[in-house]
């Protein structure tokens, strides 16, 4: 009898266990929120000594980028103080795994060269004890926010990843996938014309603005002036220059909750267009989180949580939007936010049972010639300069602009390239991606053109991966090989060689392999 009742408790003990295994307690996940906009430097003094470098660079920039919204814009280095109409955040989603913790971060702010990214990861590392190759942070790419102070900025930083870390219980997931009408909400900003190369149309300059398209021809036509020809070559009878490439229709969301209360934590929103509504060029130099800042904010004042967003593969592709206000910015993240916010209602939650972080190594070789001292780029621009007088032909004068951009971005170059990348003469690169459960985002670095990331999903379309780009330091444009033939801004300042796309197509095939074969 007596081994009997030790026999019926040990069933019970095991029963019990068996139980507990199949109603596992559900990972955890938490969130964080802090206040950017303490951090933002609003004052922009110009001294007299050096006003006059100011005008130099920005006639050159009026006479080669025709018709960019330049001439008579307020632009860094105009002075004054810069007017906050809505606040900057950062926000924070942070886990852990076999391997330790791991956070994402998404930030109200353009982009990051690398010695932000190393104030920002700092006290990441050194108080939180997270990994720098386990941290994301992902800028909204905002063309309205202005510079940070360091300090300040590595303190809300920590403070956003601190109340994450703090914030951390058992989650349920949920996925959507909504495959827009593309062409309602985007365009495609690079127009070509046979015979000259492409444009970049980066504002509305010229063009007629519908619910569907963006006809770009008095652009154009400007621009082929500007290019010393006679228009009626290229825009002749009826000729019309729309901004019909293709776009990237998806709007993604991961949305995350409380297992025990069914409140929402927070949410991952994924758009790919330039966040350039309220580019400050156009809006005399207002500080704005522009529409992905108004979507999160909309989706917080909704559904309650955390909202974060990761910006697309977005390169060539920007808003359709008929004006350059606060108030078009704002309308169109709201609309955004409530296409979410409808199928909410019908989504199919799943307790996160499962968390992994991986990375890829992701090398890319630079261009030469794109680190020139100060003096080598004013002794070429002066070369240039007499070279585009000079020149007749419209597409040797449109490839003498695009030098020009180049010579540029120089100094923009040397922030972005690591002492050790330019003894390497390549980028370093890592590839990061999280998968919960079966849902995985995917996050790379550069302003990556939609058909590039399209490509690094293909193999793995039917498992709806999440790509963002823009990860962690700023490496400037990654075109097409063919795009980059035809020219126009973004290839102008693409800092690593041919090829290079293959080479983050393959990276990435190779980590989506890793991921989805486990």
């Amino acid at each position: 009898m007596k081994f009997l009742s030790i026999a019926c408790a040990l069933i019970g003990i095991l029963v019990f266990s068996c139980s507990g295994q199949k109603d596992e307690e559900p990972l955890k996940i938490g969130f964080g929120k802090a206040d950017l906009s303490r951090a933002c430097i609003l004052e922009d003094p110009v001294s007299d000594a050096i006003s006059q470098d100011f005008r130099d660079k920005y006639r050159r920039e009026e006479k080669f980028a025709i018709s960019d919204r330049v001439e008579g814009r307020w632009r860094p280095g105009s002075g004054g103080t810069r007017k906050l109409v809505d606040s900057l955040f950062v926000t924070a989603m942070y886990g852990e795994d076999e391997n330790g913790p791991w956070i994402i971060l998404t930030l109200d702010q353009m982009i990051l060269n690398y010695g932000d990214v190393d104030v920002m990861m700092h006290p990441l590392t050194h108080e939180l004890g997270i990994p720098k190759e386990r941290i994301v942070l992902l800028p909204s790419h905002s063309h309205a926010t202005p510079p940070l102070d360091p300090g300040i900025l590595s303190e809300v930083v920590l403070e956003a990843a601190t109340r994450a870390r703090d914030d951390r219980v058992g989650v349920e997931i949920a996925f959507l996938n909504l495959q827009l009408d593309g062409k309602k909400y985007l365009i495609n900003r690079r127009v070509y014309v046979d015979g000259i190369g492409s444009r970049t149309v980066m504002f509305n300059d010229g063009c007629e603005v519908y619910d569907d398209h963006l006809d770009a021809s008095a652009h154009i036509r400007d621009w082929i002036v500007n290019l010393g020809t006679d228009p009626e070559r290229f825009c002749g009878d009826g000729q019309r220059y729309v901004a019909d490439g293709g776009v990237d229709s998806a709007l993604q969301a991961l949305f995350i909750r409380d297992r025990q209360t069914g409140k929402l934590k927070g949410s991952f929103t994924r758009f790919a267009a330039h966040s350039v509504i309220v580019s400050s060029k156009v809006v005399n130099g207002d500080v704005s989180g522009d529409f992905t800042g108004y979507l999160k904010k909309r989706l917080e004042e909704k559904l309650g949580g955390v909202a974060l967003f990761g910006q697309g593969p977005s390169g060539d592709l920007r808003p359709l939007n008929k004006e350059y206000s606060h108030a078009f910015a704002k309308s169109y993240g709201q609309k955004l936010a409530d296409l979410l916010v409808a199928d909410y209602g019908n989504l199919e939650w799943q307790a996160l049972t499962s968390q992994k972080f991986f990375t890829q190594a992701v090398e890319m070789e630079l261009l030469d010639g794109i680190l020139l001292s100060t003096e080598q780029v004013e002794k070429e621009m002066v070369a240039l300069e007499a070279a585009f007088d000079r020149e007749t032909d419209p597409e040797k004068r449109r490839q003498l602009q695009n030098r020009f951009w180049g010579l540029y971005r120089t100094p923009a170059n040397h922030r972005m390239v690591r002492p050790e990348w330019k003894q390497e003469g390549a980028l370093g690169l890592q590839l990061y991606a999280l998968k919960l459960n079966d849902q995985v985002l995917l996050a790379a670095q550069g302003e990556v053109f939609h058909e590039i990331g399209a490509k690094m999903l293909e193999p793995f379309r039917d498992h709806h991966p999440v790509l963002v780009t823009i990860a962690n330091e700023y490496i400037s444009y990654l075109p097409t090989d063919e795009e980059r033939l035809r020219g126009g801004y973004e290839p102008s300042v693409c800092i690593v060689v041919p090829g290079s796309p293959d080479t983050l197509i393959k990276a990435s095939h190779r980590l989506l392999e890793r991921i989805y074969g486990e």
